[in-house]
């Protein structure tokens, strides 16, 4: 969104007169006298016409009062083109949101836009509040009227861009990640003006991207309506339409062998009851659900703490070399978030738990993909899913790029560029992204077996309590 697309918006107002001045209004034809050419132009508008109707939410600290809503044509950049612009200002309501609607939007695909012009300069820039519709959460999406539910997030602008928008990092793994195929028709029948959202999350190794989400009429395998997600990376937002008015049940699967069929390979997510014994009965207008998939060998475990393990033998932390450590080594830990026995180290730029016992459902969910190449540089993605609740999270992804050195047993990690995402799932106005500063860490670095026999790097970091298990792929 470049400054100067507002001004057309806001400067073509028209002007109310000076006080104290007499307006006279033009003088009107009698219907009957109208000419039948413009009769016929202002019936072809309202035919391409329609209601658009959403929300705007801002940060806590914030007022939605004063906010502009802005329908347009979006350019390549995700901002608004000048010249098709529709707006209104958000005059009557207060507090942290407000509805909007566009009784008479344009039928083509448009952009849904909201801007608060804080310190009232008349552009765009650092302080003010800005937000773009979005399904997947990250990119501005068009919507079509008539539509319901065209929910803006805003944020405040801190001068900052999203690294891994602009490619200055990446969230991808350090192997090519397993995707689904994008498929042009999902075969979706429409049955109401229903609609659900949430969020879609998949395992390390695996791309977002060609996950399905269906529902089904609950109690039956009646899926009627789908949606893909062409997103790239661990976790995207959803969006379901057309929803008759009922309980549904829902389903995520990655197709990750292409034949069409719900198989061994393929990744699945469902979406239960508090009891985790069956599905969850949701109906339209529910948001915020979150499907974490899984292969399905695991989705009975995924959701359970990963096995306590105790620190590894000091003997294994001994001079070693680059040639012995060189590869491709991940971590995944999952603990319950608890109020006592919960202590947090850092490594790999996240948040690394250690937890005595379990006594509650949500969870803090970790992965580490680290990558260190025989010319000693590295490349570490970490990626952390704290859930506040069975549907809310923030998850985090974490990129570092530097050199290691050893020394002895100490392995240093020199970081030369580095980069963070974190994206709350309930509340995106809370979403924050940068750079992150270059710094050095150093631990103790041992080889063993794990179980299975398959080589181990453990991490010391901070003593015995924090040792980190990396196996090999």
């Amino acid at each position: 969104m470049t400054p100067s697309s507002f001004r057309p918006t806001l400067q073509n107002r028209p002007a109310r007169p000076p006080a104290g001045t007499v307006t006279i209004p033009a003088r009107r034809r009698r219907p009957f006298a109208r000419p039948i050419a413009v009769l016929a132009a202002v019936l072809a508008a309202s035919a391409g016409a329609a209601p658009l109707k959403g929300s705007v939410h801002v940060p806590g600290k914030h007022d939605v009062r004063g906010t502009w809503v802005i329908v347009c044509d979006l350019d390549a950049q995700g901002g608004c083109m000048e010249g098709t612009q529709q707006s209104q200002q958000i005059t009557r309501q207060d507090g942290s949101s407000a509805w909007f609607t566009f009784e008479d939007a344009p039928v083509s695909p448009r952009g849904v836009v909201a801007w608060k012009d804080v310190n009232g300069s008349g552009t765009l820039d650092r302080g003010d509040l800005y937000g773009a519709y979005s399904i997947d959460g990250l990119t501005p999406a068009e919507v079509s009227a008539p539509y319901e539910g065209a929910v803006v997030w805003m944020r405040e602008q801190d001068g900052v861009a999203d690294p891994f928008l602009g490619g200055a990092a990446s969230p991808a793994s350090n192997a090519k990640a397993r995707a689904a195929a994008l498929v042009g028709d999902l075969g979706t029948q429409p049955r109401g003006g229903g609609s659900m959202t949430g969020t879609v999350i998949v395992p390390l190794g695996h791309d977002v991207r060609g996950v399905v989400v269906l529902a089904c009429r609950f109690g039956t395998d009646d899926c009627y309506v789908a949606t893909q997600v062409k997103l790239s990376g661990r976790h995207a937002r959803w969006r379901l339409d057309g929803l008759a008015d009922e309980g549904h049940q829902l389903v995520a699967w990655a197709d990750l062998n292409g034949n069409g069929e719900v198989d061994g390979p393929d990744l699945m997510g469902t979406y239960l009851n508090s009891a985790r014994d069956n599905f969850a009965l949701v109906r339209p207008g529910a948001g915020n659900i979150t499907l974490s998939l899984a292969p399905s060998s695991d989705l009975a475990t995924q959701n359970k703490p990963s096995p306590r393990r105790g620190p590894a033998p000091n003997s294994i932390f001994k001079t070693t070399s680059l040639a012995k450590i060189a590869g491709r080594w991940t971590t995944q830990n999952r603990v319950s978030r608890l109020t006592q026995g919960f202590t947090t180290g850092t490594v790999f730029g996240g948040a690394t738990v250690q937890a005595g016992w379990d006594w509650t459902p949500t969870q803090v969910r970790q992965d580490v993909d680290l990558l260190i190449r025989p010319d000693g540089t590295f490349r570490s993605v970490t990626f952390t899913q704290d859930f506040q609740s069975e549907n809310c999270a923030t998850l985090t992804t974490v990129e570092r790029v530097g050199k290691v050195g050893l020394s002895g047993a100490k392995l240093s990690f020199q970081v030369t560029r580095g980069a963070f995402r974190e994206i709350d799932t309930c509340q995106p106005s809370f979403n924050r992204w940068g750079p992150l500063p270059e710094a050095k860490e150093t631990q103790l670095v041992g080889l063993q077996k794990g179980p299975g026999g398959a080589p181990e790097l453990v991490i010391r970091a901070g003593g015995s309590q924090n040792d980190l298990y990396f196996r090999k792929e």
